[in-house]
């Protein structure tokens, strides 16, 4: 899942991870907006066994719940799932606090749904509760800290880019005296705490409806702004985001809706010319250099095409055939992606056994890298080509050019 995830998503940022001590008792507690993506990326990073609540459904099935206790899964009942079973909880909540008392981590949802819509909800206050009746069963000298990360999807799709930014620890220690005199006080003072910390790892905008509109101001102020390297460079690339959003958020219902018409006018104008965003920001070198590399990688792209093609067309099409919720839609695409891949690849290495020749050996152990080098050559031929019409309508003059500038000049405000 490790190499899918890395191929499935173009950069994938971790940043503030020495923030989570090792071999210490520790909630995380991060926003959920990719279904049991989020979880399952988290803990393909993590190197500790990362512990996490589900909902309840997904166990009923004997050989499921077998299957999901394995991976560390611990089932929560909700409302929905019926109200009989809501009791059962207090087994939950008792699961998660064997969990840190064993000096483990345990990750919660703390808004409690999954959703793509880039807002921030309320915390619930099951993880101020849990927290506190950990440590307070061990006279609070367990030392346990609770730990913001927020998972920021550029997108919910093939090749967006993640951004997981670990916030600021809290010491639930310091909550001793307040909880000793009023558990209810303790736990409501706990949960802003987190909220405020919270708020800190994420980037949302406050309507839910702008999201679209924000996800693609974000994609054009990254062209304007980063580079592949800036997260080394300890560029604070999610505060001056979260700065973008701000703006956002801040807009008029009209103001918005206005720069949403810009935008479509914008991705029209640059789909019907065959060109992306950045051909138009002139962050592009070595046209001919690029087009060299090309074509000596041409025939590595096509021995992965035939390498790879099948897998990656089975994943696509469980993603787009079987997910009725598009939260749900990149956590089936890496599942199936990351399976699927390694039963093929099992499947190719008893091709290589009937062939028996030491270059099909090869061709086949090398099966995973080709691929990376495969979609690094297609991303790098359809930039090729955007740039090249680019300079190609430029050598032109046509009018097409100030049109753009000028209406990408007006969505982009950050440039005022």
């Amino acid at each position: 899942m490790w190499t899918t995830m890395h191929f499935y998503f173009r950069r994938i940022i971790f940043a503030g991870k020495n923030n989570i001590p090792d071999g210490e008792p520790v909630i995380l507690i991060a926003n959920h907006s990719a279904s049991f993506l989020d979880a399952m990326l988290l803990a393909v990073l993590m190197k500790r066994p990362l512990h996490f609540y589900a909902r309840s459904d997904i166990f009923r099935k004997e050989w499921a719940n077998k299957i999901l206790r394995s991976f560390h899964m611990i089932p929560i009942y909700n409302i929905e799932h019926g109200k009989a079973d809501l009791q059962r909880n207090q087994e939950t909540f008792a699961e998660g606090e064997q969990v840190l008392s064993d000096k483990g981590l345990l990750l919660i949802f703390p808004e409690g749904t999954s959703r793509v819509e880039r807002i921030m909800l309320p915390l619930k206050k099951g993880t101020a509760r849990v927290a506190l009746q950990t440590e307070s069963k061990a006279d609070f000298n367990l030392g346990l800290k609770v730990i913001p990360v927020g998972i920021n999807y550029s997108d919910h799709r093939f090749r967006a880019d993640i951004h997981i930014q670990v916030g600021e620890p809290t010491s639930i220690q310091d909550y001793a005296a307040v909880f000793t005199e009023n558990p209810n006080k303790a736990i409501t003072q706990l949960t802003r705490e987190l909220e405020a910390k919270f708020s800190d790892t994420i980037i949302y905008v406050a309507q839910p409806e702008r999201t679209a509109l924000i996800n693609r101001l974000l994609e054009l102020y990254r062209n304007d702004t980063f580079h592949a390297l800036d997260h080394l460079r300890h560029v604070p690339i999610l505060k001056m985001e979260k700065e973008i959003c701000a703006q956002v958020s801040e807009m008029s219902d009209a103001d918005a809706a206005n720069k949403m018409n810009e935008l479509t006018q914008y991705d029209s104008l640059l789909q019907r010319n065959g060109l992306m965003d950045s051909s138009v920001t002139g962050r592009y070198y070595f046209i001919f250099g690029h087009l060299i590399l090309l074509i000596i990688g041409l025939p590595l792209f096509i021995i992965s095409l035939l390498l790879n093609a099948i897998p990656l067309r089975f994943a696509k099409w469980i993603a787009d055939t079987k997910v009725t919720r598009i939260d749900f839609y990149t956590s089936v695409a890496n599942a199936a992606g990351g399976f699927g891949y390694f039963i093929w690849w099992m499947i190719l290495f008893i091709v290589a056994a009937i062939i028996g020749k030491w270059w099909v050996w090869l061709a086949i152990l090398l099966t995973p890298l080709l691929l990376f080098l495969g979609i690094f050559w297609w991303e790098g031929f359809q930039s090729f080509l955007c740039h090249s019409r680019y300079l190609f309508l430029k050598w032109k003059k046509s009018p097409i050019l100030p049109d753009l500038i000028s209406l990408r000049h007006k969505i982009c405000f950050w440039q005022n």
